[in-house]
């Protein structure tokens, strides 16, 4: 969303937001949360699914599943959420962009370019909320560069939820989906949880 529609939504979205999961910084940039709302993901945009989720629907997903794991600590979880609700804060600027590319030099500048773009975006929406805008920037900061257990965690959800979604939509609306996602995800996923829950897919795909 390019920053003049941003701007309109700062002046006219409500400060009234929807608790999910006790939302920590939500109501602090209610027109962030909003125009995340109004943002499809263009993955599924650019594959014909009807009705697709948008990021806000994503963000939701993702700590839903993320508040399943009983396995995890008291702190690891509340840690994980939190970056798990910001970690595309900047989209409510930039976009959702998918980079794809199969020359690698290429692929690396147009990462690097998407992330300078985010960080930026991500900046200028929190350069009024003191403490907790610093917060917001070293969580979505940990989460792109998976730079600790629990932001490798919760880059690896990320993959995870969107192998899960590609099942729910093919089995919905029988666009060959699942294939595509669990083969260009799967590399990136490590951790055991997650492991156990995309076989559970897998054979769910396979017996459908």
């Amino acid at each position: 969303m390019i920053r003049a529609q941003f701007n309109i939504y700062m002046e006219t979205i409500p400060s009234k937001i929807e608790q999910n999961l006790k939302l920590k910084f939500a109501l602090l940039a209610p027109a962030v949360w909003e125009a995340l709302s109004n943002l499809k993901r263009t993955g599924w945009v650019e594959r014909g699914v009807k009705n697709p989720e948008s990021v806000q629907e994503h963000t939701i997903a993702l700590r839903k599943i993320a508040a399943s794991f009983t396995d995890l600590l008291e702190k690891e979880k509340e840690e994980l959420l939190d970056m798990l609700e910001v970690h595309d804060w900047p989209e409510a600027i930039a976009g959702d962009q998918v980079i794809l590319s199969s020359d690698e030099k290429e692929l690396a500048s147009l990462k690097a370019s998407k992330f300078e773009q985010e960080r930026q975006a991500l900046i200028s929406i929190c350069e009024n909320l003191g403490e907790k805008g610093k917060e917001i920037i070293n969580l979505w900061l940990r989460f792109e560069t998976a730079s600790d257990e629990t932001a490798s965690f919760a880059r690896q959800l990320d993959k995870y939820q969107a192998i899960e979604k590609a099942l729910e939509y093919e089995k919905a609306q029988g666009i060959p989906l699942f294939k595509e996602f669990f083969d260009y995800s799967k590399k990136n996923i490590t951790h055991p949880i997650l492991l156990k829950r995309l076989q559970k897919l897998q054979a769910d795909w396979e017996n459908k």
